[in-house]
């Protein structure tokens, strides 16, 4: 029993005594060695082809504001969860990741907000990016998406940001698949400029190119009724022209209603 005990003991000493050893072999080789220093910092906007809400040089300013200029300053005082924490905060930035190589080099990749829709309310405009997040208008940048506007069955405060806190009836989910529609389609993103609600909750759209108000309707069969309208731009505009018709209205079923335009008629 006494030998078992004594095994254990010296077991238990020569494994004590590695450890005290890589310790101090490593405070050594530390105190020893001259401090990494941060040499270069990258910033990558990630789809930056679509988005310009953010540039490289308004990075460096938020990181240097937070932590001091990075460039020259040792790399283990560089914290780099709260620089992404700190970028995280800035309206049109989705997600920012940061990291350092062993050579000093900083590396920031930043993935931007896409706008689907723009909100225009009483306190002002805003973004809706694809997961319904709302943010406010960018000052430098403006991203050409549809503009919501009239009769919006939410308030948004100044300066809001996250989700639509009233929206109980997930009013903007279903604007967001007409908004998603157009932005899919070349041509219909192109084409529809504006979202109008009017005081019964159904939509009128405004195109860029002619005249006329579109009818919409109810937020449903959003696809059939894109159909109809194609059918409209296709072949009745070439036959009559643009300023013809006032309205085209697509709530029917397999219908389209056309109205024309009184003033031209009087003429």
């Amino acid at each position: 029993m006494l030998k078992k005990v004594l095994i254990y003991f010296v077991v238990a000493v020569a494994f004590g005594a590695i450890g005290c050893y890589f310790f101090f072999a490593e405070k050594l080789y530390k105190e020893g060695m001259p401090s990494q220093l941060c040499k270069e910092v990258t910033v990558t906007l990630l789809d930056s082809a679509s988005n310009r809400f953010v540039t490289r040089d308004e990075v460096i300013g938020i990181i240097d504001g937070f932590n001091g200029k990075s460039i020259g300053m040792p790399v283990e005082k560089i914290n780099t969860h709260l620089i992404e924490k700190l970028l995280n905060q800035k309206n049109a930035i989705k997600e920012s990741q940061v990291s350092i190589t062993r050579s000093g080099h900083m590396n920031i990749n930043i993935t931007q907000r896409k706008p689907v829709l723009r909100i225009q309310s009483s306190n002002g405009g805003f973004y809706v990016d694809e997961t319904q997040y709302i943010f406010p208008l960018v000052p430098t940048f403006t991203s050409y998406v549809p503009i919501v506007s009239g009769n919006i069955p939410f308030t948004l405060n100044d300066g809001h940001r996250g989700k639509a806190q009233e929206d109980d009836t997930n009013w903007l989910g279903r604007m967001m698949e007409l908004g998603n529609y157009l932005s899919g389609d070349p041509f219909w993103s192109a084409q529809i400029e504006q979202i109008y609600v009017d005081d019964k909750g159904e939509i009128i759209l405004s195109p860029r190119i002619g005249n006329h108000k579109i009818i919409f309707g109810e937020l449903t069969d959003i696809e059939n009724k894109f159909n109809k309208l194609y059918t409209f731009y296709k072949h009745i505009v070439p036959a009559e022209g643009w300023d013809k018709y006032s309205a085209v209205n697509l709530k029917y079923k397999d219908q389209i209603i056309c109205s024309t335009n009184n003033k031209k008629n009087k003429k």
